[in-house]
């Protein structure tokens, strides 16, 4: 058997847009929840863990960044289970000492600053969620929910997932020439070759590169 990559569920513009129209056609408050999922994931490359952690104090409204802290403290079912299982694979780790140093970020790189003004839509996106709410107030296993739902009622083909939304906002920020370095920084990736792929994915910056030599 042949293992199949996130880039490979990548979404094109068409089905994004799709599904966050989908997004709107769910009841209150999932429609909210969807598409608050759907956006930051699709376009800025947030994680489902980092967005099933949210809090508007991560929000500098001044600078329209998000900060993604190193360390958040949280007891939520998901973290409490992480806690666990690090705990039973490290002798030297209490569960209690686990679930204090919980909630952190996948690695340290994807601690980070994340601009959201690059689009009036996400910036209007966190404007209304922290209009509501505080912190996302559903849990890690919600997110899946939200967006097979908005994916079932967009009808769209193939698996659509929390994790290839974040690919999709990858593939579209090396489709539109976002090198390697600030690509990698805004992911939150440890390895720059993970940027790299994308950018050889999209094919963007070979063609930008030509274009400017035969085009002078």
């Amino acid at each position: 058997m042949t293992t199949r990559h996130t880039h490979e569920d990548v979404l094109t513009d068409r089905q994004f847009e799709l599904l966050l129209e989908a997004c709107s056609a769910l009841p209150e408050p999932y429609d909210f929840e969807a598409r608050f999922i759907c956006l930051p994931a699709g376009r800025l490359g947030l994680r489902a863990g980092e967005i099933a952690h949210f809090q508007t104090a991560w929000v500098n409204w001044n600078r329209r960044t998000i900060r993604i802290p190193q360390h958040e403290s949280c007891r939520c079912g998901y973290c409490r289970r992480q806690a666990r299982q690090e705990a039973t694979h490290n002798d030297d780790l209490s569960v209690a000492d686990a679930i204090a140093s919980r909630w952190h970020p996948k690695t340290v790189a994807s601690a980070r600053l994340i601009p959201f003004d690059l689009s009036l839509r996400l910036e209007l996106c966190f404007e209304r969620f922290a209009s509501r709410y505080d912190a996302f107030p559903r849990s890690r296993s919600t997110i899946n929910r939200r967006v097979q739902a908005a994916a079932s009622e967009a009808d769209l083909p193939g698996r659509v997932y929390p994790h290839c939304l974040r690919a999709t906002a990858a593939s579209y920020h090396a489709y539109k020439g976002v090198a390697p370095v600030p690509l990698q920084a805004l992911m939150g990736w440890s390895d720059l070759a993970t940027a790299q792929k994308y950018i050889r994915i999209s094919g963007t910056a070979t063609a930008d590169a030509l274009r400017r030599v035969h085009h002078r």
